[in-house]
């Protein structure tokens, strides 16, 4: 029923109001790695002062930064039409950080009006061209911390979902010079998702502590060694936190084989992956997977290893959360289907669109739940997705690319 209520609600917003609802709006661009550009953000709250950072990277020859004209307006949720007069343009003055074809600009938000919802009109007025980008405010009742993860160089946030292990990055409360904070480690002992038409229900594991609790003072640069998942907490605020994964230091990359293998589990049997998994030498189960069932010639292997493999690179950049990108509901969806041909979102719920492979549409559905002061995305599964997903495994098997 809320599946059929959520596509009753695009469908008939896209056709009476001209997308000026942002439930209504197309936001696939977000998981193209290849647009023309590229966006992020980060917000931090201190009652009802905000303060939004936006990173935008020109992300194509073609295009240059006075192309874009970048406005913004607050409204009350995401049926909530602009206000006319309500925008605001980001100029110059804005601009916080200018890289390489990168720009982060910052804006502050008296929202004493309690508005739930940032929408950015992004317009490339070469192309008069549009794009909406949503930037919520509230999730589940629970507004920003006051305190972000900063670059350890640069005055700016730190936008990568992940820390590499030994990299170094600070704590920093945008608002005030002082503070301090806790950092918990917790083992990354996430499951691997189950494929989209298994709908049984699975606990996650219980959480385990690493052993070391870490201390930070406001601006202190840092490194953190042990994989793991970790939050962040302001001392003086329990209720506060921060939570982000710390992986290995080729991640999104592979430092080996067994990093290589984990993936092929949605692509290989039961007997597949335990020979693989149980190989003496891993880069001999590995290469014995591609050679006997993706294909023995060597340029169709090639093509998988190269396309699979940047495929999951991508749903690293695009999905970490306290796991890796590729084990998240929405990083599975992406590595076999790869970018959606549409995407809708409101305040609790966000669809994917695809073209079906026995013609029609094929919609996923992921709620937007808030699990210990992480939003994660959780896949609705239905029997319904079974054909689809098991043909677009054996185009991968037979060694065809899912573009």
């Amino acid at each position: 029923m809320r599946l059929f209520v959520f596509l009753f609600l695009i469908s008939t917003t896209l056709s009476a109001l001209g997308q000026s609802q942002m439930s209504s709006s197309e936001i696939g661009y977000i998981y193209d790695l290849e647009h023309e550009f590229l966006i992020d953000h980060r917000v931090a709250a201190n009652g009802n002062d905000h303060k939004v950072f936006i990173k935008f990277t020109l992300n194509s020859g073609n295009v240059k930064v006075s192309d874009y004209m970048i406005t913004y307006d607050l409204r009350d949720g995401y049926i909530s039409e602009r206000t006319p007069n309500s925008e605001v343009r980001l100029d110059s003055s804005n601009v916080l950080y200018t890289g390489f074809r990168e720009f982060v600009y910052s804006f502050d938000i008296d929202n004493a009006g309690g508005k739930d919802l940032v929408v950015l009109d992004i317009y490339n007025i070469p192309k008069n061209r549009r794009f909406k980008y949503d930037i919520s405010l509230v999730q589940d009742d629970k507004r920003p911390t006051s305190f972000l993860i900063y670059d350890a160089e640069l005055d700016i946030p730190y936008f990568n979902k992940y820390v590499n292990a030994g990299d170094p990055i600070r704590i920093k409360d945008v608002f005030t010079d002082q503070g301090s904070f806790e950092i918990t480690g917790f083992q990354n002992n996430a499951p691997i998702p189950m494929p989209p038409f298994d709908d049984t229900e699975r606990p996650e594991p219980e959480a385990v502590n690493l052993d070391t609790l870490y201390g930070a003072q406001n601006n202190e640069v840092f490194s953190l060694y042990n994989e793991g998942y970790y939050k962040i907490n302001a001392s003086n605020n329990r209720e506060e936190s921060l939570n982000f994964l710390v992986s290995n230091e080729f991640y999104p990359y592979f430092g080996n084989y067994n990093d290589l293998i984990r993936p092929l589990i949605f692509l290989s049997t039961n007997s597949e992956y335990e020979a693989m998994t149980a190989a003496l030498d891993t880069r001999e189960g590995f290469e014995e997977f591609v050679q006997n069932t993706i294909s023995g010639n060597e340029r169709v292997a090639k093509d998988f290893i190269k396309y699979y493999y940047r495929r999951i690179r991508k749903a690293g950049r695009l999905f970490t959360e306290d796991r890796e990108g590729w084990k998240t509901d929405k990083g599975m969806v992406y590595l076999i289907f790869g970018d959606p041909l549409q995407v809708f979102r409101n305040e609790q719920t966000e669809l994917w669109v695809y073209s079906s492979g026995s013609g029609g549409r094929l919609r996923f559905v992921f709620d937007i739940v808030d699990e210990n002061g992480l939003v994660k995305y959780k896949l609705l599964r239905g029997k319904r997705f079974k054909e689809d997903w098991m043909t677009a495994v054996t185009q991968w098997r037979a060694g065809r690319i899912i573009e």
